[in-house]
């Protein structure tokens, strides 16, 4: 799993991104590229729990702004605006944490890479773009669309811009991500990904103040479900299971269960802590950071304490 991510970029674009490329596409490059696009807080294996914001950056290229129709308060629309500071207090526990500081409406990793929506681009596109329902819906790894289904783009833009966040944002996140799991897995024998979003209220789902998914019993066993949810309720907090969110690419693709690899994806209700029009903290903020916390100290006590297997097919 560690080199999962390099080995989703194709050949041929491979060839592209070569030292000897000229230099347009180098100074692209270094345009989009942000100075730390994924930061990692705390030690890699102290914890079987590794705690992830992959939807929680707020760091907008200007490049991206000024070919953006929308402007920065539609964009921010699907942002997971503080969950990576809501979740603190859970990792000074021991968990590491993960967050991308970019934004999803720039480049979404709780999709494949390639999910792509052809449309969006002008000029040829590669074979190994593969677009599931949602990224032809214009939610794919590059988005096309925002809040209420706006256009994101004034017109169509170059394939290679795409590729090129792919690389610079995508790939880093996921090469950090699967190297946390990795070392906890190697360490302790079994891992959990915690993966953290927030959400607009859900009236469809009756409005939930958290929401686990683990893509239907497939990426998590149940008893960590069940533990997450009791713990929740008994904090006085209305719960739903994967409904309307079963988890996406991330919790389905290191949500290993037969291997001792789970995934729970937990969306939090925005209107428990910030002013959504606003995106501020509001008084509610420190006692759902604090439930969080009690949530992870519950699945910390229960995993025993275990040393590396003597002999682990990791």
């Amino acid at each position: 799993m560690k080199n999962f991510a390099s080995s989703l970029f194709p050949p041929s674009l491979k060839r592209l991104f070569q030292p000897q490329q000229d230099m347009q596409e180098e100074n692209t490059a270094n345009r989009q590229a942000a100075s730390n696009p994924v930061l990692v807080c705390g030690t890699p294996a102290t914890s079987p729990v590794v705690l992830a914001s992959p939807h929680s950056g707020h760091f907008y290229p200007e490049a991206f702004i000024r070919i953006a129709r929308q402007p920065l308060d539609i964009l921010r629309s699907g942002e997971d605006s503080f969950v990576d500071e809501l979740a603190l207090g859970a990792h000074n526990l021991g968990p590491p944490l993960l967050s991308a500081t970019f934004p999803r409406v720039f480049c979404d990793v709780n999709r494949a890479a390639w999910d792509l929506d052809s449309r969006m681009f002008h000029g040829a596109i590669p074979s190994f773009v593969a677009p599931s329902e949602r990224g032809l819906a214009g939610l794919g790894s590059i988005p096309r669309i925002v809040a209420d289904r706006r256009p994101i783009y004034r017109q169509r833009i170059p394939f290679m811009e795409a590729a090129l966040r792919i690389r610079h944002y995508w790939m880093p996140y996921h090469a950090a991500l699967a190297d946390l799991l990795q070392a906890a897995h190697t360490r302790h024998g079994f891992c959990l990904l915690l993966d953290l979003h927030s959400m607009p209220d859900a009236p469809q789902a009756g409005s939930p103040d958290f929401v686990l998914g683990d893509r239907y019993g497939t990426s998590c066993t149940q008893r960590l479900t069940d533990l997450a949810e009791q713990t929740l309720q008994g904090l006085g907090f209305k719960t739903a299971r994967n409904a309307p969110y079963a988890g996406g690419y991330i919790t389905r693709h290191y949500g290993r269960p037969t291997q001792n690899m789970h995934a729970l994806q937990i969306e939090m209700r925005r209107g428990l802590y910030m002013d959504e029009a606003t995106h501020t903290p509001h008084g509610g903020f420190a006692a759902l950071a604090e439930a969080l916390t009690i949530l992870v100290a519950q699945v910390l006590a229960h995993f025993p304490a275990q040393e590396k297997p003597a002999h682990n097919s990791g």
